[in-house]
Parts: structure tokens; sequence; C-alpha cells
């Protein structure tokens, strides 16, 4: 930074002072000081002031103005012949000229400031080019100007200075990848300005510490520095760099949407204040969340762009990492991509920024690798495993995404070598170390998202099964490659009371949007994004325990549990679906064809149905979406089991489905209908949700379901209280809660620890952000983040309302809605629609079904003969039945 000096205490000195705690304070303070100068003809006076003004504009993230008060500061004072107090503007310019992204006319105006300035001035000039350089990406020339900086404050005793000097060489070192200096320099600096009273430069430290963290993978840790030093921010304004910050941590915990909102947000901070610096960055970053998404032209024109920018403020290792992101969008068949990859792992690894430099070695070397390997040319792979056991040995150390790469760099070398035993030992390796990283995150949504780290692991040992053939051994990679965040118990976030007031208002406010009269709709919604976004905070800050591990499941013990049920597992390697069946101990694979064919029949079948659903359009219309939906069953039929159907034996069928096909109305298909089948994320939850379903005791007569169920009836559904009043005169005795009774802490209360629940209620899948998908009650939504303070889950549930047996799928096949929620806080079995639904078939689908519950039918069972009942036809009856899908147990 170029703020106070050791300045007379003059206004315009005090006001200089006060500019890295109070900018506003500082800004009023300099502009009288200011017009007292001009009124006295105080050239001296003038410059400082102009200065303050400045600086302060920079720190409220103004450059263009910054300039402007800063050119003039060096112009006063060159014609007052004051060498001294114009040195000192050019070194305040020269920071200004850096955020600008003008880094090379700021070195010539350090330079030029040079010669008027010794002692701490030259000490804090020093500094100024260190930090001019470190943008540049000269970083060791940086690290010796910080440090050599350091010294002359730490004699001349500038505590302020020597707290900037450890700011700015806490963050190379983070950069660089040496955590543990960083930490102890960003310590010492919070210190310092804590001491100094210095409120800005505190929140700007303290949010320091929170990139440390995110850099060690520390995500609950990162949040709880970076949500500190918000509360300085959310005062004043939100610079661009804060958001850029958050938005990296966001991005590596795979929160895809909230990473794209942060770097939108930061190139718009960015853009606005005309700090070129960080438009750039900012770009790069939306080009790495895009790639994450798979927007691949979005990633394409944001890196192009990166890359012009840092170019032209001749920042290379910025520009390097600009070439990263854009190969990585583009296809690794074009014959100039590894060449390409070549280059840009060079160009990384003289960067000395340790991870990116690694992540493109492996990514070149993987490139060749599969190359060698398709062409048969062993001495090509041969030479490529010498370049992964580099990446090997250099990716021992750091955190454990760093540790994960190493794992998989040995993988990739056994293969070239031939080794696939070693190859499978390697990515298990791997695969343990990042479960164990996946348990010490708390919340569901950070464990789900972090699931992606071990995609790349996963996706080398599934192809690794699929060429072998076994289908035991592509089973086991499967299920790693599944929902390890659903087999680890749920967290609590250190703030429950919070917690469960901003739920509350929360309800409030979705509530008040419906009654009339309401404030205005954007207000409301402003008010709900607020209320939501304060939530997600609390649980992110929830941390889990680093023992829990998400351990591998046997084959054999499937084969067991499963009796003369048939278990259908579907698996997306590289666009083609292939299937492992298991049935009386018999194992089978077959590769079934491309997955995008049956992803666009599921989106017609849907699209068809909704139609149905909904009764739009004229009759002729009615009529040709049913001919739609009739084909779709069959093609999707005839695919996804006409080449298995002699495996599958007669009984219930356990289906894992892949990516959108968690959103199949299974019970249409003609292999499907009439039979038990229960859907789960993996085989894995199918086990431990089998364990967890309560048997008929000796002592008891009839079935579990009918000991005091819990039934709910939400507002604005006209067969709601109907149905409930229904099914409480054939289950009683149960626990009815209707009309106002039905809120969502009455709800909670009662569905703590019960056998048997069933909520008839609006639902609502939330695509955009699936923790706050709910089913509507008296009082407002009842969400996911309410579930998850369930002491107890409650056994079987049943959520009579349109789509809320939607999840949305993340990497790695690992599910977050209302139904994958209920099945990781200890619920058996969930049944639940995943299209809208028929309000009068719905009641009587749930009428037949617990009435199949109460005579000791399974719910899986149940569910399929009450199904049965609405017959083969496709109308809105049938379609309504053939929504709700068994999820869990079965």
């Amino acid at each position: 930074m170029g703020g106070a000096d050791h300045v007379d205490d003059s206004p315009a000195g005090k006001a200089l002072r006060v500019v890295t705690d109070d900018p506003a304070r500082a800004t009023e303070m300099a502009e009288a000081a200011l017009a007292a100068a001009r009124a006295s003809d105080d050239p001296a006076e003038e410059t400082l002031a102009l200065r303050a003004l400045g600086l302060a504009a920079l720190e409220q993230h103004n450059a263009e103005q910054a300039l402007r008060h800063l050119r003039q500061a060096c112009r006063v004072a060159e014609a007052a012949r004051l060498p001294v107090r114009a040195a000192e503007a050019r070194m305040s310019l020269a920071l200004a000229l850096a955020e600008a992204g003008q880094p090379q006319q700021a070195l010539r105006e350090i330079d030029a400031a040079s010669p008027a300035l010794h002692g701490l001035p030259r000490a804090r000039l020093q500094m100024q080019r260190a930090l001019i350089l470190d943008r540049l990406g000269h970083f060791d020339e940086a690290m010796a100007g910080y440090t050599d900086a350091l010294a002359v404050f730490r004699r001349g005793q500038d505590r302020l200075w020597q707290s900037r000097a450890l700011t700015n060489r806490g963050v190379l070192h983070t950069y660089r990848g040496s955590l543990r200096q960083a930490e102890a320099d960003l310590r010492a600096a919070e210190q310092g300005h804590a001491e100094l009273g210095q409120e800005l430069a505190l929140a700007q430290v303290r949010h320091n510490l929170g990139f440390v963290l995110s850099r060690a993978g520390d995500i609950p840790g990162a949040l709880r520095w970076y949500d500190l030093a918000d509360q300085y921010f959310a005062r004043t304004t939100r610079p661009a760099v804060a958001l850029m910050d958050r938005g990296e941590l966001l991005l590596g915990a795979r929160l895809l949407p909230e990473a794209r909102a942060a770097a939108e947000a930061a190139l718009d901070a960015a853009r606005a204040s005309r700090m070129g610096l960080y438009e750039a960055q900012a770009r790069l970053m939306l080009a790495e969340v895009a790639l994450a998404e798979v927007d691949l032209p979005t990633a394409t024109k944001q890196a192009q762009a990166a890359y012009r920018l840092f170019s032209r403020q001749n920042r290379p290792a910025w520009a390097a990492l600009s070439r990263y992101v854009k190969l990585r969008a583009s296809s690794p068949d074009e014959p100039a991509h590894l060449r390409q990859a070549r280059s840009v792992a060079r160009a990384l690894s003289a960067s000395s920024w340790p991870i990116p430099a690694l992540d493109a070695r492996l990514y070149a070397a993987r490139v060749a690798l599969d190359r060698a390997l398709r062409t048969g040319q062993r001495a090509k792979a041969a030479a490529v495993a010498g370049e992964l056991s580099a990446i090997r040995a250099a990716s021992r150390g750091g955190p454990a995404q760093l540790r994960a790469r190493a794992w998989h760099a040995e993988a990739l070398r056994r293969i070239a070598t031939g080794d696939t035993a070693g190859a499978r030992r390697a990515l298990n390796a791997g695969m343990v170390l990042l479960d164990r990283y996946q348990a010490a995150l708390g919340a569901t949504e950070l464990r789900v998202m972090a699931g992606a780290y071990a995609l790349e692991l996963a996706s080398t040992g599934l192809r690794l099964a699929v060429h072998g053939g076994q289908a035991r051994a592509i089973l086991r990679w499967s299920e790693r490659w599944r929902a390890a965040a659903l087999r680890l118990p749920p967290a609590r976030p250190p703030d429950e009371a919070g917690l469960a007031a901003d739920l509350t208002e929360l309800r409030r406010t979705a509530d008040e949007a419906t009654r009339p009269g309401a404030a205005s709709g954007i207000t409301l919604l402003r008010r709900q994004r607020a209320i939501e976004e304060r939530i997600r905070a609390r649980s992110w800050q929830a941390s889990g325990t680093e023992s829990g591990t998400a351990s591998g499941i046997s084959p054999d013990q499937v084969a067991v549990e499963l009796g003369d049920q048939t278990l259908v597992e579907l698996i997306d390697v590289d666009g083609t679906l292939h299937t492992v069946v298991v049935h009386r101990g018999r194992f089978h694979t077959r590769a079934i064809g491309a997955l995008a064919t049956i992803t666009a029949e599921l989106q017609a079948l849907r699209f068809a149905l909704r139609r149905i659903l909904t009764r739009l359009g004229t009759d002729d219309s009615q009529a040709a979406a049913a001919t739609a939906a009739k084909y779709a069953v069959q093609q999707l039929d005839a695919i996804l089991f006409g080449s298995i159907r002699s495996w599958l034996g007669d009984e219930g069928l356990v289906l894992v489905p892949v990516g959108a096909l968690h959103a199949m109305p299974w019970a249409l298909l003609p292999t499907c209908a009439g039979r038990p089948v229960t859907v789960v994320p993996s085989m894995s939850e199918w086990l431990t949700a089998s364990a967890r379903r309560q048997p008929t005791p000796s002592t008891t007569t009839g079935s579990p379901h009918q000991r005091h169920p819990v039934l709910v009836a939400g507002p604005g559904l006209a067969f709601a209280e109907a149905e409930v009043q229904r099914l409480a005169g054939t289950l009683a005795p149960a626990e009815v809660l209707l009309g106002p009774a039905a809120t969502a802490e009455a709800a909670l209360q009662a569905l703590d620890g019960a056998p048997l629940a069933h909520l008839a209620a609006h639902g609502t899948f939330r695509s955009d952000n699936p923790m706050f998908s709910h089913v509507r009650l008296a009082d407002g939504p009842l969400t996911v983040y309410d579930l998850e303070r369930l002491a107890r889950a409650p056994g079987t549930v049943v959520l009579s309302a349109c789509d809320v047996g939607l999840s949305a799928v993340h990497p790695g096949e690992e599910l977050m809605g209302l139904s994958a929620a209920l099945l990781q806080l200890g619920t058996a079995t969930v049944m639940a629609s995943v299209l809208p639904a028929l309000d009068s078939a719905a009641q009587e689908l749930m009428v037949e079904m617990h009435r199949r519950l109460a005579t000791g039918a399974t719910p899986g069972r149940a569910l399929a003969g009450a199904q049965a009942e609405f017959g083969g036809g496709l109308d809105a009856g049938t379609a309504t039945a053939a929504s709700f899908v068994c999820f869990g147990a079965g």
C-alpha cells in the first residue's frame, strides 16, 4: 500500500493516516485540507491532501478518480519544486497504476521517485516496487523486496508499514504454497493493524487469512475468516479481490452457481472501478467456473479475454493460467493440443506457482499417455512414465487435493508401464485420502461438492475396470465414484440457534409474499435471497470429523443382501452407459448405449408427461403428447433393459441410476411395471437404508408403519386435508396436523423419530439451490436445512407433493434435494414424485398405498401394487401414479 508516511500533524497529514482505517472519513478530511491549502497557497499541504484523496479513492475501488488526484499531486509538487513530496506522490501513483492494470508504467514512476527518497521513505518505495513485481509474476524479486523493506521498517519501528509488508509477503507465500509462513506473516500483520486501529486494513488481512485456509483446503475455516472480514466490507463496498477469493473457494468446493455469481460480481466491481488488474483476474475466474459447468463457449471466450488483458499487463504467469483454461475447454483430439499442453505446463512451471504447474504437467502427461496407449506406442508411454514419476515426487506434500494428484500421477505411471494392479492400489490410496478430507467438511452442501475432487481418480479406476470387463471391479469403482457424502453422518452448524432464527425469518418472508397487499415482489425476493445467503453461510461453517471415512462395499455382501431382488447399477464411462446386474449371486456387465441418446428420450418423455399432467392444449395436442410419451417409454425400456432382461429375474429391482435418469418415472417402463422398484443414489446407500428398515417386532401385530404415524396437510391444495383425514381414519391413532396447526416447527417436532410420516403439501424443487427445496406448510417452507435439524430421522416418509422427489446431480453422482437429504439423515425409505401430480389421482394412490402398507407390505411393494390399480393406459391418472418413486430401502 502507498498510504500514510511519517507526516506532520497538519490536516492533510491526519487525513492520510486515516486512509486505511476509514477511507470515507479520510476523503472528507482531505477535501477540507485541500480547500484550506489552496486558500493559503501551501503547495506541500495541497500535495499531501491530493495524495490522501487519491489513496482514499483507491481504497474505495475507484481507480479512475485515484489516478486523477495522484497525477495532480505530482504536478503540484513538481511545480513547487518539492522533490520529496513529488517522489511520495509518484509512489502512490505507482500503486494506483498497478491496480488499474498498468504495471509497467507503475514501475517507471517508482524509478522516477527513487533518487529523492532515503531511509524509511526509500524502504516504502522498495516495498511498493516489490508489490508491483509480485503482480507481474516476478515472485523471487518480490519476496526479496518485501523482506529487505521489512528489515528497515523493524529497525525504524514503523509498525504500520511493517504490517503492510507482512500482509503482502503473506499473500505471496500463499500463492507459492508456503502456507505456514503465510499464516505466520498474516497473523503478525493482523495483530499490528488491530493495535493501530486500522479497521479496513484489519478486514483485508483477515480476508487474506481466509485465503490461506482456502488454499489449504480448510473450507469451513476459510469461510469463517471471509465472513469476519465481510462484516466490514458489507458496510462499505465489497472489493473485487474479496469477491474473487470467495468465488475461488466456492469453485474449489464445486458450489458452481455461487462461484459464478461471485465471479460475475467481481467482474462488475472491477470494471466499475476501472481496475484492469482485477478485471483480468475476474475474467479468468469466470472462465474457470464456466469450464467446471461444462459451458465451453463461455470458458473459451472469457479465458481468451483474460489472456489478452494479462498479456497487455505483462503478467506472464497469469497469462499462462488463462491459456491453460482455454486449452482444457478444447478437444484433446485436436492435433496441436498436446504441444499446447506442454507449452502451458512449461510456462506455469516457470511461474513459481506449484499447484497450477503440477496440474498442468499432469494434464499434459495424461493427454500424452492417452494418445500413446490408443496408438500402441509403448516407447512413448514409457517416456510419459518418467514425467509422471517427477510429478508424483513433486506432489507429495501440501493439502489433500495436491496429495490426491500425486496418487493419480502414480496410478497413471503404473498404467503407462502396464502395472494395472499397482495402478489400482494408487487410485485406492488417493480415494481414501479424499474420503478423509470430505468427512472433515461439515455442511452437506460442501461434502457433496467436495466429492468432485475424486472424479478424476475414480474415472481412471472405472476405465481400468471396464477395460478388464470384470463386473465386480466395475461395481466397486462405480460405488467409489458415487455418493460418499450420503454415507457420512450430518454435522451440526456451530450456531444452531441462529440458524433456527434465520429459517423462521425465511418462512415469514415466503409467507408474506403469498398474502394480499404484500411488499413488492422484487423487495421480498431480495430479502429472501439475503436470508438464504445467511443460512448457507452458517451451514458451511459446520465442521465434520477427520476420523469419518466412506468405506467401500463388498460385492459379495451386496449379493447376499439382495436375496431374490436384482440390482441394476447404471454407469457413465466417457459418454457410454454401462450396466452392472447382480442377481442370485451372479454378476453381469454390458455396455448398453450412448448416454446422450437415453437422456434425450427421457427429456422427451418428461415434456410429454408434463403436458398430460397439466392438461395444456387442445384434445389433439393431448393425444399427440400421449403418443409421444408411449413412444419414449418403449424406447427407454428397450435401451435400458432390452439386452439385460434375461438377467433380471421376476422379483423387485434395486436401481442405481446415473445423471438425469434420477428423474425417470420408472413405473411407466414395462420392465418395471407391477414389480417393486426402489431407486438409490448408490449401492452403499441401499445397504445402509435397508439396515435401518424397521422389522415387525415379534411382540407386535401388524406393520410397523401403523404405529402412531404423522399426517400433515399443507395449505393451498384442494385435496390435501381430505387426503390426510381419509388416512387418519384408517391409520388411527395418528398425529394429525391440519390448517394453522401444520407449521414447520410443529411438523419437525412430530417428524422426529416417527415410524411413518405423510406430508400432503405443495412441493418445490429448487434447481438453483437444492438445499432450499421444500414443502409449503401453514407458516411457510419446510426446507432441507430444517430437516437437518432433526435429532432422529423418521423411518418412512411419503411426500405427496409435486416434484419433491427430484434431486440435483453433482459430480460423482452425488444428490442434493429433499429425498436425498432424508436418506442422508437416516430415513430408510422416501416415496415422492418426480413430476407434477393430479391431486385427485394422487389422493387415491396414497390411500391405496397406505392400505397395503398397513397389511405389512414393504413400501416398494405397496407403491407398486397401488400403481398397478391405475391400469396400463397413459392419461393424467396413470402418469400421476407412475410419477411417484420409492427411494432408499424400498
